[in-house]
């Protein structure tokens, strides 16, 4: 009982922590503020971690995580198929990244982007973020790639510069949901219309 008690208490420390910093930022979060909320002693979050940094890390792997692991071996596995449907399984992967922000995408969106900025301070951070987007564009890279082989996505331009559009064009829908909640994210997939230029034969 106690075991679980104290996996409970290291599970509400990060999803406060979570909530909080999405409007205050990492610097302006207290571990005080965090253990008020949760309703136990500033002691009781050095039992399950040694610094606020230390607390971060955890979040950003348990909570800000989009999911590449989850995904990648099932994905790759589809695009060998011989007559894949590229635009269905980019379609599929875009999905996957939308359902990985949980049941509050606002919240997920801005602590994400607070993350961001403090990676400026904190090396940790920066080169986990940096190697999250290296393997989404490589990810993605081979996706887009996968399509032109097939002849089911332009070749007009090179590869990357299509993968850096699709990273940018979800990354900017993020920003533009915090400053207008009503938009719907979903809506990046229509980009695969000006994308895509074949679908997959019917053999």
């Amino acid at each position: 009982m106690k075991y679980s008690t104290g996996k409970e208490t290291k599970r509400k420390i990060i999803e406060t922590a979570f909530q909080l910093m999405s409007d205050k930022g990492f610097d302006a979060l207290s571990i005080d503020e965090i253990m008020k909320h949760i309703g136990r002693t500033k002691g009781s979050f050095y039992v399950h971690f040694k610094s606020k940094e230390e607390m971060l890390y955890e979040l950003m792997r348990t909570r800000l995580d989009r999911g590449y692991g989850h995904m990648a071996a099932e994905i790759k596995e589809e695009l060998s198929l011989d007559n894949c449907d590229v635009r269905a399984i980019l379609e599929k992967v875009t999905a996957k990244i939308y359902a990985s922000l949980g049941d509050d995408p606002l919240t997920w969106t801005a602590t994400f982007y607070q993350l961001v900025i403090y990676s400026r301070k904190d090396e940790t951070v920066r080169e986990w973020l940096e190697l999250n987007f290296n393997q989404w564009s490589e990810f993605l890279h081979i996706i887009v790639e996968r399509g032109q082989e097939l002849g089911q996505i332009r070749s007009d331009m090179d590869t990357q510069t299509i993968t850096n559009l699709l990273m940018g064009i979800v990354l900017g829908y993020e920003i533009l949901y915090m400053l207008k909640p009503q938009v719907d994210m979903t809506e990046v997939i229509k980009i695969h219309d000006w994308l895509f230029i074949s679908k997959p034969s019917a053999e």
